[in-house]
């Protein structure tokens, strides 16, 4: 009798002594901060959101401005050697391009002085410059807010955890310290994970963009060249 006690009390003591295991939640992990941490939670991922928004609408834009019609300075130069220069910034008007307005701008002005002409053309080739980079500050200030917003919610995260810490009497359990931290951690792993990809989107936008007003400003010269050329 002795002996079916002292199992049963062995057994009842190796289930006490045997780890709680603790479920993996992402969901608890990120939104388990508190109010200060799942605002700042709240505002990685809107900037996230936003930063995704800007980047799809700008490829698009950007590619669609890259576009490039068939023949359009051969036509250019033909208009231009025959005289037909209305029908030049007609046929200009029907293609929705950053270098057609461009061209057009210099057609508009054939006859004056060529530097007249370039001057016009560069003016209307920084309003379609600015038009392709609109909106690229934001996403830069989104690559760089994300992340800081994360270390700003770890250090938040610690604070709060070392003033739990220090509210408990007698030996702290590593189970409280281990869960402040991760939980204080996760802020910066989701700024991170915003942050990494939206400074990736912002220099694929910004080559996008140079690589097109390269082509735009090859075209401006062969077209400046068109003008320059005794007829």
């Amino acid at each position: 009798m002795q002996d079916s006690t002292q199992v049963a009390q062995t057994t009842a003591n190796s289930i006490q002594l045997q780890p709680e295991k603790h479920v993996f939640s992402l969901w608890e992990i990120l939104f388990s901060g508190g109010i200060i941490g799942n605002t700042i939670m709240v505002c990685i991922f809107l900037l996230g959101v936003l930063a995704l928004y800007i980047f799809l609408e700008r490829y698009f834009f950007i590619k669609r401005a890259s576009k490039e019609t068939p023949n359009f300075l051969e036509n250019i130069r033909d208009f231009v050697q025959d005289g037909k220069i209305q029908t030049a910034i007609d046929y200009c008007k029907t293609i929705d391009s950053p270098e057609a307005r461009m061209i057009e701008k210099g057609l508009a002005r054939v006859g004056r002085p060529i530097s007249d002409i370039s001057n016009a053309m560069q003016n209307q080739g920084q309003l379609e410059v600015s038009k392709l980079e609109k909106n690229l500050n934001i996403l830069a200030s989104a690559s760089g807010a994300a992340p800081m917003l994360g270390f700003l919610g770890t250090v938040v995260g610690m604070i709060m955890a070392f003033f739990e810490i220090s509210n408990v009497t007698g030996a702290v359990s590593p189970k409280l310290l281990a869960s402040g931290i991760y939980t204080a951690m996760a802020t910066t792993a989701v700024g991170l994970f915003v942050g990494i990809p939206a400074y990736f989107f912002y220099n694929i936008l910004v080559t996008n963009v140079d690589r097109l007003v390269l082509k735009i400003q090859t075209h401006v010269n062969e077209f400046l060249d068109t003008l320059n050329k005794p007829l």
